[in-house]
């Protein structure tokens, strides 16, 4: 084979590492033997075009990303497939391809670190866990990915670095419009069994990290979705029930009590001694900062509870909207949370620098960083 084309072998290879799989387990797959493939990797030979349009149909990848010369465009044309945009809702909107594009540049520059470096691209975290579809059944589902992480009902103060340290991919730039209005985005990766997580800057710390959460919810649901081929959640319900479940409400139930546990919310308001009438607007905003959350969210939850009465959750709702509304949904001075936003990404970047034969790669993702104006804290 021409040393022009070896590429093609480099790239076949590329992909089957990234999916773990022996050179067996692929040869197996695209009908050929072992030793065949093997010299396709190499450069010895060029696949036929049958042999091509197989490794693509196992890889999941479009054939252009077999002849793409340089290997980040290569796994720039297969992010398409190897990555599905997450969304639970049949009328949701649809995300400007400036956003979608900007995604998937920061997934294959995250590609090209985790590739440089050697490192694991699997979550550590069950991404595909059964449930039941109702309210209950989301507050169950967010107990046991809280029990996968090892926090329990425990208050968790940097959720980023939890998310991250799961191996979860976390990235937080600023939306540009049309797309600014977007709370962020998510992306499923069934090769990796892995996800990645887009969440806009232009939010207050509080809405980004109950975006977070929310995302995570979406992907659980859109698994079990796949996995069931059947609608989960119908927009209907008993007449009794005011908020029937869908699943945005799913995801925000699952969202709500993943980040202030019934048991955890509790402990905390019986150890301080108050009682549902007993609330004052310094407590709400000292306590619900605890729990990285807005303090709206925070009053409908001690509702939900009935740890507060319906006419002071009606007064402090009616404040904190006011507030809102002069700051442009700000939250209290003393109440904002901090997020160190992309320490994972960053890391990663710093680390590979110390590769000398990635010297080109480190530069074009120093670029975009600076394009995106990814968040560096």
């Amino acid at each position: 084979m021409s040393e022009d084309l070896k590429f093609i072998g480099n790239n076949i290879r590329s992909f089957r590492q990234s999916r773990n799989w022996t050179l067996a387990q692929l040869a197996s797959k695209i009908g050929i033997q072992e030793g065949p493939l093997g010299r396709i990797e190499r450069g010895g030979n060029l696949p036929s075009a049958t042999v091509i349009h197989n490794l693509a149909q196992a890889l999941n990848i479009p054939i252009d990303a077999l002849f793409a010369p340089d290997p980040s465009r290569a796994r720039a044309a297969a992010t398409e497939t190897d990555t599905a945009h997450v969304t639970i809702e049949a009328d949701a909107s649809v995300p400007p391809k400036a956003l979608l594009s900007a995604c998937r540049k920061l997934m294959s520059a995250f590609h090209t670190l985790e590739e440089i470096l050697g490192v694991q691209k699997h979550a550590l975290l069950p991404l595909s866990i059964p449930f039941k579809p109702d309210y209950t059944g989301m507050e169950q589902l967010a107990a046991q990915v809280r029990t996968a992480m090892g926090t329990g009902d425990a208050v968790v103060f940097d959720y980023l670095e939890l998310f991250e340290n799961f191996g979860l991919r976390v990235l937080l730039f600023p939306f540009m419009k049309p797309a600014n209005n977007f709370d962020g985005l998510s992306f499923f990766e069934p090769v990796h069994q892995n996800a990645f997580f887009f969440i806009n800057s232009r939010k207050n710390p509080e809405k980004q990290l109950f975006c977070l959460v929310t995302e995570l919810g979406k992907i659980l649901i859109f698994n079990q979705m796949k996995i069931r081929k059947e609608t989960l959640f119908p927009d209907t319900g008993p007449a009794s029930e005011s908020r029937p479940i869908n699943p945005i409400r799913a995801a925000r139930h699952f969202a709500a009590t993943f980040l202030m546990p019934d048991t955890a919310v509790r402990s905390t308001v019986g150890q301080l001694g108050i009682t549902p009438d007993t609330w004052t607007w310094d407590l709400i905003l000292r306590i619900k900062h605890r729990f990285g959350i807005s303090t709206e969210a925070f009053i409908y939850r001690l509702l939900e509870l009935d740890l507060i009465t319906k006419d002071a959750s009606n007064t402090y709702i009616q404040k904190i909207k006011t507030h809102y509304q002069q700051t442009g949904f700000g939250e209290p001075d003393a109440s904002r949370r901090i997020l160190n936003a992309n320490g994972r990404f960053f890391d990663l970047l710093l680390t590979a620098g110390r590769d000398e034969t990635a010297g080109q790669k480190i530069k074009d993702i120093y670029v975009m960083v600076e394009d995106l104006k990814l968040v560096k804290l």
